[in-house]
C-alpha cells in the first residue's frame, strides 16, 4: 500500500515536490562547488534570518493595507535580503576556518537539512499556506508545529556529529 503511494508520489510528482527537489539539488551542488563550508554557512544564516525576521517590527510599516499576494511577495524578499547578507559574513568567516572538509556525503546530508529547514520556514514565517495549494506530503512534512520544532533541531544536531 506505502508502495503505491511512493510510486504515485514520483511518477506523477505535484509542483511543490518539484520546488523541494530544485532546492535540494541547489543546496548540494552549491556544497559540492563550494565545500561543505559554504552549506554549513547557509543553514547557520538561515537560523539567525529566521530569528531577525520574527522579530522585524518594522514589517508592519510596509503592509498596512496591502493584499496577501503583497504580503507575501515582501515578506520573502526582506527574508531573502537578511539572508544574502547573512550568508555573505558567515561565508567569510567560515572560509578562515579549515575545521570542515569537502566531503561529498556531509554536504548531501547537510543539504537535505538545509532544504527542509528552509521549507519549514516558508510554512511558519511566511503566509504561503493563504496563498498556495500544498500536497499532503509537504504539509505533513513540514506544515505542523511538530516537524517545525524536528527541522529546526536536526541540522543542529548533525553540525555537532559531523564537527566530532
Amino acid at each position: 500500500m506505502e508502495f503505491n503511494k511512493l510510486n504515485a508520489i514520483v511518477s506523477n510528482p505535484s509542483w511543490d515536490m518539484i520546488v523541494l527537489f530544485i532546492f535540494l539539488a541547489f543546496f548540494f551542488f552549491y556544497g559540492i562547488i563550494g565545500g561543505r563550508n559554504k552549506v554549513v554557512s547557509l543553514i547557520l544564516s538561515l537560523y539567525i534570518s529566521g530569528f531577525f525576521f520574527e522579530n522585524f517590527f518594522y514589517l508592519d510599516y510596509f503592509i498596512k493595507g496591502k493584499g496577501i499576494v503583497y504580503l507575501f511577495v515582501l515578506r520573502v524578499m526582506i527574508f531573502l535580503i537578511i539572508l544574502v547578507a547573512l550568508n555573505f559574513l558567515f561565508s567569510r568567516i567560515l572560509s578562515l576556518s579549515s575545521g570542515l572538509g569537502r566531503d561529498w556525503w556531509q554536504s548531501l546530508v547537510l543539504s537535505f537539512l538545509g532544504t527542509g529547514l528552509l521549507f519549514s520556514f516558508i510554512f511558519h514565517l511566511f503566509p504561503a499556506k493563504e496563498i498556495f495549494t500544498f500536497s499532503p506530503l509537504i504539509k505533513y512534512l513540514f506544515a505542523s508545529n511538530k516537524a517545525f520544532f524536528w527541522w529546526l533541531l536536526a541540522p543542529l544536531v548533525t553540525l555537532f556529529l559531523i564537527r566530532k
